[in-house]
This record gives structure tokens, C-alpha cells and sequence, in this order.
């Protein structure tokens, strides 16, 4: 990957790729679930601590088959699988399929294989006269008829927990090119009491190589999610630039434009506008809006609201039915009441606004605390006027229908219905720019 960054920590879809084939294993209910770190474990074991998997420390990473040996202690189950943590597509469906192919065929080892169109780097399946795999060739060590075969391992293993294997797994040497120890050897070594379950998807059991894969596996991925939403009624007139997250949920009859990124647990509500340039992240938006030209974090949007352009909300924020927040609005923490108006240039932080209030050009409300992690709050009454570049110092109360005039730092509750103005006397001295001419 060229990066600094552990391979299964890149994103896909907004998802670290290893959140992909753990998210496969456990649809599977198995009784516990390892991951053999190496290279960067200690982020790794960072990024998935809720996650409920042990990890085991491979140490040096000496290839497949030495980071099998490490999980040898900790297995409690009769048997197991095996999934590279840089391939992301695998479906439950194909590790299913391949247990119980394993069991019927009362192997020792398994493993899923596939046939793509360009078998490239994969390990050619070598199998007998009854088609049974018996050996399976590194791409780098192979020969020209090996590599003419378009059947590939794909990586994916289901494998006893029994004496045989583990003294098979002893006996595998770093003899190749790699001066690793193979998992792909077993097969060899345990021949005939092997099988192999040819996948007919090639594309789910595509492994992460290289920058260029995780784009290729991207494009995949968002374009089956796409398709998906499509079939139920979404309307998405640019598949191409539109980027939805695996768990994103979309009604029939929204409309994505381009430039729509859908990432947690956004749920978007039907006869949305989503888009253009519209980010969202765990964010849930209700039926009818709008959203162009924003960010939306860990936010609530209501039926029919307006958002954008170049508005932010972030964590927290709820906005009404048919609000509308505008240009270059920030909001955090704070209800925005039905039908209120934040047009343009305006923070509203922590605070509790009335339905119908009107929020002028640069108003904003002061929330810090001296001292401590949470914030003052204000609260604006239902259809109060604040005016533009006024400063509300929490924490403070504005009353039902009041107004706040113009460049106001307002400090103190305001009654409902009275107007609050907190300015300095103006100043005016005649010709006083011509006499400094002058001088």
C-alpha cells in the first residue's frame, strides 16, 4: 500500500477494510473469532477495541500458514475458517457454503476458489484426474501451463481442529521464493483429504493488493449498494458520483445527486433531495428534505427542512420541520424548532429554539464554559427575532416573540415580547478625517 497505515485499516465505503470479513464471519454465529495482528497491531487493536474478537499477536509475519500456527492455543471450536483480513467482499453466503462443503466432503482442509478473468498474482488450484485439488502454485513459482489455469485460491480456508492438521501446518518450510511459511502448502500435504469449492462470483473473493485494488473493490462495492437502492426506487441519475457506506439506508423516491456521500448510519426518508455535494455521516433525515452543499454529522433533520447551501450540522443538532438552515450556518447540539429560519452566517450552539424564530446574518450564541468539558446553553423562544451580529452570552433565556436588536451582546434573560437592545452610543465627529488630512 505505500502508507504508514496498516493495510486493513484503509477505508472502503467509509468501513476499515477488516470490518468487512469480520462483519462475514459473524453472521455465522461461530463460537469466538481471532484476529492475528502483526504490522501495525497496536492501531489496529485500537480501531476495532468494541469489537467483540481477541487478538493474537503473530509476532514476525513469517506468511499464512505461521499466523494459522499462533491461533493453535486459543481455538475452542472442532473446526474453523481462515479469512484474509484484506479481502472484502466475501459474502456470509460463501463461508456458509463452504462448511457444509467441507463437511460433506469430510476434508481436513477446504478452501473457496474462483476463476476470475485475469487470474494475475493468485495461486493456480492444481487438481487430479478426479478433481480433487493437490497442490496449489504461488503465481511467482509457477510453470507456463500452471499459469494458464484460470482456477485461482481464494484465500478463504475451512480447517479441523485436529492433530493432523497442526502437524501438517508443522511441516510446511520457507522454501519459495518468499521465504515464508504457505498455508496453501496444506493442500499437498494432506492430499486427498482435501476439497475445494469453486465460488461462482470472482469478484467477492477479490483480495486488496495495492491502492489501484481498493479503488477497484471501492467502485464494486458502491456500485452494487447502488444498484440495490435503484431496484427499490432510489433515484440516482449518476451512479458514478454518488458514494454510499454499507450501512446506509435510503427510501423509495429520494433522488441522489451527484456528489453524495452516505456514510454510518445515515437513514435518508422518502422524496428526499439529497445532493449536490452533500456529506453525511450517521446522520437521519426525514421525508421531503432538502440537502445540497453541506456536511451533516450525527445530526436530525426534519420533514420537509432545508439545509444548505454550505451549512454544518454537526453532533447533536435537530432541526424542525420545515427549518431552514442556510449558508454558512453552523449548528451543534442544539433543537431548531419547526418552521425557524438560520439563513446565513450564524452559530447556534447549544440551544433550544422555538419553533418559528428567525435567526439574523451572523448571530451567534456564546456557549463556553471556563473550566469544564460542557457548555452553557441558551434557549430562544417560539417566533423570537435575533439580529444580525448579535452576541448571546450563555447562559440566557430570550422569551416568546421577543427581539433582539442588531450587533447586540445580549448577557441577560430577555421577557417575552421585549425588545433587547445592548449597544455602545454611537460617536459621530464632524470633518474629523479632513483635519487629520491636514495635519
Amino acid at each position: 500500500m505505500r502508507s504508514a497505515r496498516p493495510k486493513v485499516l484503509h477505508p472502503l465505503c467509509g468501513l476499515p477494510l477488516l470490518a468487512y470479513p469480520l462483519r462475514a464471519a459473524r453472521a455465522l454465529a461461530p463460537r469466538q473469532i481471532l484476529v492475528v495482528v502483526a504490522h501495525g497491531k497496536d492501531e489496529v487493536q485500537a480501531a476495532f477495541s468494541a469489537w467483540p474478537v481477541r487478538f493474537v499477536d503473530q509476532g514476525e509475519p513469517l506468511g499464512t500458514g505461521h499466523a494459522v500456527r499462533q491461533v493453535q492455543a486459543y481455538l475452542a471450536a472442532p473446526r474453523f475458517l481462515v479469512l484474509p483480513g484484506d479481502a472484502p467482499l466475501v459474502p456470509p453466503e460463501a463461508l456458509q457454503a463452504l462448511v457444509e462443503h467441507h463437511c460433506r466432503a469430510g476434508a481436513l482442509a477446504s478452501f473457496l476458489t474462483f476463476a476470475p478473468a485475469d487470474p494475475g498474482p493468485y495461486g493456480r488450484v492444481v487438481r487430479d484426474e478426479s478433481g480433487r485439488p493437490k497442490r496449489i502454485v504461488e503465481a511467482r513459482e509457477a510453470s507456463p501451463a500452471e499459469l494458464a489455469l484460470r482456477e485461482v485460491n481464494g484465500g478463504v480456508w475451512c480447517l479441523e481442529n485436529v492433530p493432523a492438521l497442526w502437524e501438517a501446518l508443522a511441516r510446511i518450510t520457507p522454501d519459495n521464493a518468499q521465504g515464508e511459511y504457505y498455508l496453501t502448502d496444506l493442500v499437498a500435504l494432506l492430499y486427498p483429504r482435501v476439497a475445494a469449492l469453486l465460488w461462482p462470483h470472482p469478484e467477492d473473493l477479490l483480495g486488496v493488493n495495492d491502492r489501484r485494488d481498493l479503488a477497484r473493490l471501492e467502485g464494486v462495492l458502491r456500485a452494487r449498494i447502488l444498484e440495490a437502492w435503484m431496484r427499490e426506487g432510489v433515484s440516482v441519475p449518476d451512479p458514478s458520483a454518488v458514494y454510499p457506506g454499507p450501512d446506509a439506508r435510503v427510501a423509495p423516491d429520494a433522488l441522489l445527486l451527484p456528489g453524495t456521500f452516505l456514510y454510518g448510519e445515515t437513514e435518508v426518508g422518502p422524496n428526499c433531495v439529497i445532493g449536490p455535494q452533500a456529506y453525511l455521516v450517521d446522520a437521519k433525515v426525514a421525508e421531503g428534505a432538502r440537502i445540497w452543499y453541506s456536511v451533516v454529522e450525527g445530526a436530525w433533520v426534519g420533514a420537509g427542512a432545508q439545509i444548505g447551501p454550505f451549512a454544518h450540522l454537526r453532533a447533536g443538532a435537530r432541526i424542525g420541520a420545515r427549518a431552514r438552515i442556510g449558508n454558512f450556518v453552523e449548528v451543534k447540539a442544539s433543537q431548531i424548532g419547526e418552521g425557524t429560519k438560520a439563513l446565513h452566517l450564524a452559530y447556534i450552539g447549544d440551544a433550544e429554539v422555538g419553533p418559528g424564530a428567525n435567526i439574523g446574518a451572523g448571530a451567534i450564541t456564546c456557549n463556553f464554559q471556563p473550566g469544564k468539558p460542557e457548555k452553557f446553553r441558551t434557549e430562544i423562544g417560539a417566533g423570537a427575532f435575533i439580529g444580525s451580529n448579535a452576541c448571546l452570552i450563555a447562559p440566557l433565556r430570550i422569551g416568546e416573540g421577543a427581539v433582539v436588536g442588531a450587533g447586540s451582546v445580549i448577557t441577560e434573560d430577555v421577557p417575552p415580547y421585549a425588545l433587547a437592545l445592548a449597544r455602545s452610543p454611537q460617536v459621530v465627529k464632524p470633518d474629523w478625517a479632513r483635519r487629520l488630512e491636514e495635519r
